[in-house]
């Protein structure tokens, strides 16, 4: 009996057969599928772990002793207070009080959509999906899933983009997906406001390439259908420094690509097959217009604040050599976590990405007259990538053209913020020149060695700067020389067409940059399962009224977890019923009238507001005066404050490794 022919094919056979692009040059559903399955999976293991990247174990050595048994690896990341202090906090605010729309902690309540983005049962968390879980599983799965979903789409989409475009080279796709999302920029700046526009980004470049390339209506449909959901996703995280530079990126590439597209399909079947996308964009643009029609009292009232209020950034402010070397430093990254503060403020704001496009422009250059002398046409993806990277590296470093940047609404963006844009357009120019190199047509040695000659110079002129100007920063950089070689290596792969050699490369810079930024940890550290919290519970169901946390986090986050009303916590647009009790005569409406955290320190008389930071409330606390008298039951202070107790009787006292803290009444005045 003869062997069929399955049998018959050899291992390698069968990989090249599963490898085998469509007839219209995409990936095989095998490709396509197999690899989205394959993060997928690690994503669902992750979460049925509970294993996750918060720092929330911060609060652990505040009140346990000894090693935090949900600690994995590493240690928590203190600076990113926005994530263990702020957002993770007010979930867990938001779990203890069933998910309300309305928060109830600050007096008056709190929207919980804009800007917090807490989890919450309403419409609009349908297009919150890293909130899903938290109506279906308990605090510490959901935080894995806030935590890994927005990452995973975003390595899901990168990959998506990348096989589409080298539909034969999986392998290659996967690893420069994961180099994406594990650049240092995502891994300091780790929330969902700054992963879905890139994904968002890849997304709508990979629905472009298949309406022109595909002949499956459906699969058409699909991918416009998926980009029209992640405009609102993205949208919905209203921060638009992080939105406004990717979309000039993937508008400056889609239309590059449509142009491509054009020569073959002629532009009436182009516009023909970019129905799909333009349909549910528009479907994806009443939905937000819905959104902001029932939101518009938040939004009115966070864009008046006095910080941030609608900033607008002039051109050139990045124009110094403090800005040019944060935002090629890409080397000295693992200074960030060692140095304290870096070059341009702390770890984040210095957070920056390893930019090979940006090195590329020879090679970018040399195959635009290649395909002009070879009667090819101009590869406008290409160039509409490698221009809007330029645009934007002029918005940082060139002054004087604020009108035009304010028309692109590059301003309403930072210095700092653009990087961004910057890390998602070096990758696309990465991956497009990678899928039209090959060894039979690539440049040759002199012209492949321009980018990694410029990239070696940048970063040896960025080291002696700093032996000169910060040894310690440089001597905290580490293996910084090991990060020019393999940036360099990576760089002159791409020119010589070595695709697997760039993607290995890209892939190692980033996992030896982030491996340690964030901590690897079990669940969530929730304050609510301590004797302190339970006490404070016990409390306010007895004696019911809003508290105060005098002092530093510890008591804050233990009264906004614990779920009561309290004058503490992070705000995003001030509450003017709970101001209109501190302040009424809006004598400090400067002062708290910000995006900022409210926190309380001893003092005299009527509430004293101070801002030590543009996003930080300082308020005086006396238990005598009026305020407290009227507004204020209970009060928790810790050991950096002392009371006047004249209006104020101890209800227990809870030693904690950070301090005593004591529970108060407030009482009249005695006599």
């Amino acid at each position: 009996m003869s062997a069929s022919r399955g049998e018959r094919l050899s291992i390698r056979d069968r990989w090249a057969l599963a490898l085998t692009p469509t007839a219209s040059g995409l990936p095989s559903a095998a490709v396509l599928g197999g690899g989205l399955a394959l993060l997928a999976l690690v994503f669902v293991i992750l979460v049925a772990t509970s294993i996750n990247g918060t720092s929330s174990g911060a609060f652990f050595s505040l009140v346990h002793s000894g090693s935090d048994p949900a600690l994995l690896f590493g240690r928590p990341n203190l600076i990113r207070t926005d994530e263990w202090n702020v957002q993770t906090v007010w979930a867990i605010t938001q779990f203890e009080q069933g998910l309300p729309a309305v928060n109830e902690t600050f007096p008056g309540g709190m929207d919980t959509s804009l800007p917090q983005d807490l989890p919450r049962v309403d419409w609009t968390v349908l297009f919150r999906p890293h909130l899903w879980a938290f109506m279906v599983m308990d605090i510490g799965h959901a935080q894995a899933w806030k935590w890994w979903l927005p990452v995973f789409s975003l390595a899901a989409a990168a990959y998506s983009f990348v096989v589409s475009l080298m539909p034969r080279r999986p392998a290659t796709s996967m690893m420069l997906a994961i180099a994406m999302a594990a650049s240092p920029f995502f891994a300091w700046w780790l929330l969902q406001t700054t992963l879905w526009p890139v994904a968002w980004g890849f997304a709508v470049l990979t629905a472009v390439l298949w309406a022109l390339r595909s002949t499956s209506r459906t699969a058409r449909w699909t991918w416009a259908a998926l980009v029209g959901y992640l405009t609102v996703v993205t949208a919905m995280g209203i921060y638009v420094p992080f939105i406004v530079p990717v979309a000039l990126v993937a508008l400056a590439v889609a239309v590059g690509l449509a142009a491509e597209g054009a020569r073959k399909l002629g532009w009436r079947r182009v516009m023909s097959r970019a129905v799909p996308i333009l349909a549910t964009g528009g479907t994806a643009g009443v939905v937000l217009v819905v959104w902001l029609i029932t939101r518009w009292q938040t939004v009115s009232a966070f864009l008046s604040t006095a910080y941030p209020g609608e900033r607008l950034e002039v051109t050139g402010r990045g124009a110094h050599l403090e800005g040019l070397a944060a935002l090629f430093g890409s080397s000295f990254t693992n200074a960030l976590g060692n140095a304290g503060t870096f070059l341009d403020g702390n770890a984040p704001e210095s957070a920056t990405f390893f930019l090979p496009g940006v090195f590329l422009g020879g090679v970018v250059l040399w195959l635009v007259i290649r395909d002009r002398r070879e009667n090819r046409g101009v590869p406008w993806a290409l160039v509409g990538g490698y221009a809007a990277v330029l645009l934007l590296l002029l918005f940082v470093f060139v002054p004087g053209w604020d009108g035009l940047a304010h028309l692109l609404f590059l301003d309403r963006s930072t210095a700092g913020r653009v990087r961004i844009g910057l890390g998602f357009g070096s990758f696309v120019v990465l991956a497009l020149l990678l899928a039209r190199l090959t060894p039979a047509a690539r440049p040759g040695w002199g012209v492949a060695l321009i980018g990694p000659t410029v990239f070696v110079a940048s970063q040896l002129a960025i080291a002696v700067a700093l032996a000169r100007l910060a040894p310690e920063k440089l001597a905290a950089s580490g293996i910084w020389w090991i990060y020019v070689v393999m940036g360099a290596l990576v760089i002159l792969a791409v020119g010589r067409a070595w695709p697997l050699v760039s993607a290995a490369g890209m892939l190692a810079i980033s996992i030896a940059a982030t491996y340690n930024v964030n901590p690897l940890y079990v669940g969530v550290f929730d304050l609510r399962d301590t004797a302190l919290s339970q006490t404070i519970q016990k409390l306010d169901e007895q004696t019911p009224g809003a508290w105060v946390g005098v002092g530093d986090r510890l008591t804050t986050a233990v009264l906004l977890e614990s779920g009561v009303q309290a004058f503490n916590g992070f705000q995003g647009a001030p509450g003017e019923e709970m101001w209109s009790l501190i302040d009424p005569d809006h004598r400090y409406e400067y002062e708290w009238n910000r995006l900022a955290g409210v926190s309380w320190t001893a003092g005299e008389g009527d509430p004293v507001v101070s801002n030590p930071y543009p996003d930080q409330i300082s308020v005086t606390f006396d238990a005598c005066s009026s305020f407290a008298q009227e507004h204020v039951a209970h009060v928790l202070s810790d050991s950096t404050q002392v009371l006047d107790s004249a209006c104020l009787v101890p209800q227990q006292q809870i030693e904690v490794p950070a301090g005593d803290l004591t529970i108060w009444s407030v009482v009249p005045p005695h006599g």
